[in-house]
């Protein structure tokens, strides 16, 4: 049997992933919350991806309980790959007066507060990689890297503005059941030294 990997939030079905998200479609296989997924095992995945997720929960209570659930889900070894909008480029995106018109800066806007389109999407917190540092770590996560891109899927964590990545995007693991296995070293080690993030 092939290791299972879930996609939250997917938008599009792709072979050997099967894909959550909160409203139903053709290519959705779970039907759900991401904050609560109960339906599944400790250890059930290999893998899990999420694009343009985390920033739709608020960062006291949603933000943490989502990759705690996440990384039970996740088998010893497994793999979280995660982007989010990185507050720190769009900020500075937005102050581009010199480069960006009105139109333009607007749009960069609604990247940072969410398209507003519909119930699920309102975006919550900014999340830059200090932060993300730090909730991931807290979660249990560990061996964070940040990558330019994931290639998986044609999606948000590809979005381009004027040339930029908009996209924080991360690798991060669940420690093996080894305790010498290399992935178990500590979570702040590739991404910097995580601030205490506190409510």
């Amino acid at each position: 049997m092939n290791p299972r990997k879930l996609h939250i939030g997917g938008a599009q079905a792709r072979a050997g992933w099967e894909v959550l998200d909160v409203r139903t479609a053709a290519h959705v296989q779970h039907v759900g919350d991401a904050l609560d997924l109960a339906r599944f095992a400790d250890g059930t995945f290999a893998e899990i991806y999420a694009s343009h997720v985390l920033e739709h929960f608020d960062y006291v209570q949603a933000l943490p309980r989502a990759l705690a659930e996440w990384h039970r889900v996740l088998a010893p070894g497994g793999v979280l790959r995660l982007s989010v909008p990185d507050i720190d480029i769009l900020a500075h995106l937005l102050l581009q007066r010199h480069v960006l018109d009105v139109n333009q800066r607007f749009q960069v806007m609604r990247m940072i507060f969410g398209g507003q389109t519909h119930d699920h999407d309102h975006h919550r917190v900014g999340l830059n990689q200090d932060f993300m540092a730090a909730y991931l770590s807290r979660a249990g996560f560990v061996n964070l890297q940040r990558v330019s891109r994931h290639g998986l899927f044609a999606d948000t964590s590809e979005t381009v503005v004027l040339g930029t990545p908009i996209s924080l995007n991360i690798l991060a693991h669940k420690a093996p059941l080894s305790p010498v296995s290399p992935a178990a070293a500590p979570a702040a080690q590739a991404c910097g030294a995580a601030p205490e993030v506190t409510a």
